[in-house]
């Protein structure tokens, strides 16, 4: 029986398609990738840095162990319906949570190409058997290329640290969800650690936003979204439902 599910359904009509490799595509002309992490020794530093358990566990306080139990709350919520993972990165912290659940339909969603790459080669390792309902797609957080009420789960790690508009972000996730949808996110903030003198050096050099809670918290109310977080050294976890 064929997969039901078609990436080109949930897209926008005005969004062309542009085939990378067998299941990655792009929203972008072929050759013109705009990700930051597309130059092969940034995209190697963030896999053996910014993914390291002993790093995050120093410097930010905080398990990366908790990552998967955190998102598969979410992902276990409905036994269907569309996921995003919104700046999925190199799914370094969730791969095997989504090898467990090959019967949902997952958008993977990036603006670093190289990062995509090996997302998907990170989970068909895992996987004897690659469902046709995964999708690996270049496109920006900012501007979703997705039809509105079209995912039940959006899941975003270390995505709002990473931008300065994260209104628009917000907006963006509130439109392609469905009304029953939920979103679980987390993000570095400053919570009276040492740390947070690096997070702010991190700021001054364009690589981060540091943000308090009282500074981010907000931006969710603004948006309607009431969210239950909790927080780790210096990593939020939000969940909106």
């Amino acid at each position: 029986m064929p997969d039901p599910y078609k990436l080109s359904d949930i897209l926008t009509e005005d969004v062309t398609l542009h085939p990378v490799e067998p299941g990655l595509y792009s929203i972008y002309p072929t050759g013109n990738s705009p990700g930051a992490y597309d130059s092969v020794g940034v995209s190697a530093i963030y896999d053996m840095v910014a993914c390291n358990g002993l790093y995050n566990r120093l410097m930010w306080g905080y398990s990366i162990k908790k990552y998967t139990p955190f998102c598969e709350t979410s992902l276990a919520s409905s036994p269907d319906g569309w996921v995003l993972d919104l700046a999925c990165g190199s799914l370094a912290f969730t791969a095997d949570m989504y090898a467990r659940y090959p019967n949902r339909p997952v958008v993977f969603l990036d603006q670093s190409l190289n990062l995509l790459r090996k997302g998907k080669a990170r989970l068909e390792k895992l996987m004897a058997n690659i469902p046709g309902n995964r999708f690996y797609l270049h496109a920006d957080a900012l501007q979703l290329p997705f039809r509105a009420n079209v995912f039940k789960t959006v899941i975003s790690l270390n995505l709002l640290h990473c931008i300065h508009d994260v209104k628009t972000v917000l907006r963006e996730i509130k439109r392609v969800s469905t009304d029953d949808g939920n979103f679980a996110a987390t993000t570095l903030i400053r919570s009276g650690r040492w740390s947070d003198r690096y997070l702010h050096l991190l700021t001054e050099s364009g690589a981060l936003v540091s943000r308090s809670p009282d500074e981010l918290l907000p931006e969710f109310n603004d948006m309607g979204m009431s969210i239950t977080h909790t927080v780790e050294g210096n990593l939020t976890f939000i969940r909106y439902e």
